[in-house]
């Protein structure tokens, strides 16, 4: 299944890491200290995560949904080993 998971939320978060990140490396290049750079890192892991887990639950309520009403059996292994690779 092909769906895109493109929504303004997710651009919108995105866009805040993308940014994040920016003034993360700022940060580095000025010598800022550590363990505030580590907790800008901390901050913009989370969002990340929480970027997947959005894509993740859409994919689960989208595209393997789809599949199963279409009869596509390998719809359920198709998520099973993304899911795998997710939780690693």
């Amino acid at each position: 299944m092909s769906h895109s998971h493109y929504s303004k939320s997710l651009d919108t978060r995105l866009a805040t890491v993308e940014g994040s990140i920016a003034a993360i490396r700022r940060m580095m290049a000025d010598g800022r200290p550590c363990e505030e750079i580590l907790l800008q890192l901390k901050a913009a892991e989370s969002s990340i995560s929480k970027i997947s887990k959005l894509v993740l639950k859409d994919h689960f309520e989208l595209c393997v949904k789809e599949g199963i009403e279409n009869g596509d059996e390998s719809a359920i292994e198709s998520f099973s080993n993304i899911l795998e690779k997710y939780v690693k």
